[in-house]
């Protein structure tokens, strides 16, 4: 049986920061979507590996990448 690790992020906010996020999230191993809710959208990133620690450095090195782009647009 192989194994297989899943990470799901969910964010909510303006069109902008969400589309700078979705390309921040455009990268192997993660599927992203940003759906709009009205005034806002919903951005859902879901990240898969057969490797847990794999799995840890990916949803990090994503997490960091969001924080930048964040830090930037306030």
């Amino acid at each position: 049986m192989v194994e297989l690790y899943r990470a799901t992020i969910e964010w909510n906010g303006s069109a902008k920061l969400g589309t700078d996020f979705l390309a921040a999230a455009s990268r192997p191993g993660c599927k992203a979507n940003l759906i709009e809710t009205g005034t806002e959208v919903k951005l859902v990133v879901t990240i898969e590996n057969n490797s847990i620690q794999s799995l840890r450095d990916t949803v990090d090195e994503l997490m960091i990448a969001l924080s930048d782009i964040e830090e930037n647009h306030q």
